[in-house]
């Protein structure tokens, strides 16, 4: 046992000393630290959907940067904000007399109830007609008509995780708590779907994954059942802090759109495309 014991203890050793290298520039740059780790998932989020989900032989660098520039400045910075400044704020009086397990409710209802319906979402989806070329009119039709199914499929993973994060999380490392549930959700709700499965069709996968991934972003990231219209990776452009990451349109009998990396390409009303992304 001795020598297994030390043998593990060597091999966590680098992981331990990256980890804590990590928590250190958190603790002295804390935004900086999460709007950085937002925008590489976002990245990453996006290349994965791309790459291995929809299996495109080039990346669309323009859907690319878009996601990019929604994690820098929505998951990134607006979202540090929120949840770092104004929600500390709002709910001070409530931390200070019951504690972070008691005005985590609160911050959870705030994040999940207000927040992405009545911000993230409406964001998201201009932003998704931005990229497809569609009018801000149809846009918000789009918004209205899917909401309550994109609340559903968001509140399925983030209210759990939201408590976490305002309970236990620290401060500075409430954005990268985000960041990381939605990009594993996004990957092993593909792997479970069948995305890394090449003897399956394309297609198949696609309906598969498209509602499964809910906000992402990402941040933002719940299941749900659909069929197959065009997806992409969600909240960057995390739908939060630590709420996020979001497929584009889909529909089945009461599923709708979730999710922000979901925007699509080009050719992403294809019913045979569907990129995933959680915010």
């Amino acid at each position: 046992m001795p020598a297994i014991r030390r043998v593990l203890n060597v091999l966590k050793a680098p992981f331990v000393r990256i980890g804590k290298a990590y928590n250190d520039t958190a603790e002295k740059y804390p935004m900086y630290t999460g709007v950085v780790t937002t925008v590489i998932k976002t990245s990453a989020a996006d290349l994965f959907a791309q790459k291995i989900v929809e299996r495109r032989e080039e990346v669309d660098w323009r859907r690319h940067g878009m996601f990019v520039m929604f994690g820098f400045g929505y998951l990134g910075c607006w979202q540090y904000y929120l949840y770092n400044d104004l929600f500390v704020r709002w709910c001070k009086p409530i931390t200070a007399l019951v504690g972070h397990r008691g005005s985590a409710p609160l911050k959870t209802f705030i994040d999940q109830c207000i927040h992405h319906p009545l911000l993230y979402f409406p964001c998201f989806y201009t932003l998704k007609g931005m990229v497809e070329g569609r009018p801000i009119s149809e846009s918000m039709a789009d918004y209205s008509e899917h909401l309550w199914d994109n609340c559903k499929a968001l509140w399925m993973i983030w209210v759990p995780a939201q408590m976490v994060n305002f309970t236990v999380v620290p401060l500075h490392l409430r954005i990268p708590f985000v960041a990381g549930v939605s990009f594993a959700w996004t990957v092993v709700i593909s792997c479970m779907r069948g995305a890394l499965d090449t003897k399956k069709p394309a297609a198949e996968e696609d309906t598969a994954i498209m509602m499964e991934s809910v906000v992402a972003n990402a941040n933002n990231g719940a299941p749900t059942s659909m069929r197959s219209s065009s997806i992409v990776l969600q909240p960057l452009f995390n739908a939060a802090t630590a709420s996020a990451d979001c497929p584009p349109e889909v529909s089945t009998a009461g599923s709708g759109q979730v999710g922000l990396q979901q925007l699509i390409a080009d050719d992403a009303r294809d019913a045979s495309s569907a990129p995933l992304l959680l915010r």
